[in-house]
């Protein structure tokens, strides 16, 4: 899955969207969730979050760089509803799309 874009309520008119993520990538972060152990859920979290992009003017910048504390656009580290909302979609737009279905 790639470049699949999105908007999120709380920053109405900002663009967002699906980075390019490997598929081995994709399918080893699902063997990780487990909201019960806080580093499981960090490295969830942190995942969805370095996987998004924000478009800023005409060039697309991930919301969190890979292995660091910067985040894009600016402030939006203190904005803990759209890093939720970001999360939230990513987690049912990308991350659910890799588990199968238990009924089938």
């Amino acid at each position: 899955m790639t470049h699949e874009e999105f908007e999120i309520e709380s920053k109405k008119g900002m663009k967002f969207r699906v980075a390019k993520i490997s598929p081995i990538d994709l399918m080893a972060i699902t063997t990780t969730i487990d909201f019960e152990k806080f580093e499981a859920t960090k490295t969830l979290i942190s995942f969805c979050l370095e996987n998004s992009e924000v478009l800023m003017g005409e060039k697309w910048m991930p919301v969190k760089v890979k292995g660091k504390d910067v985040y894009q656009p600016l402030g939006i580290e203190n904005d803990f509803v759209a890093l939720n909302e970001i999360f939230v979609w990513m987690m049912e737009n990308v991350i659910s799309k890799t588990f199968t279905k238990s009924s089938e």
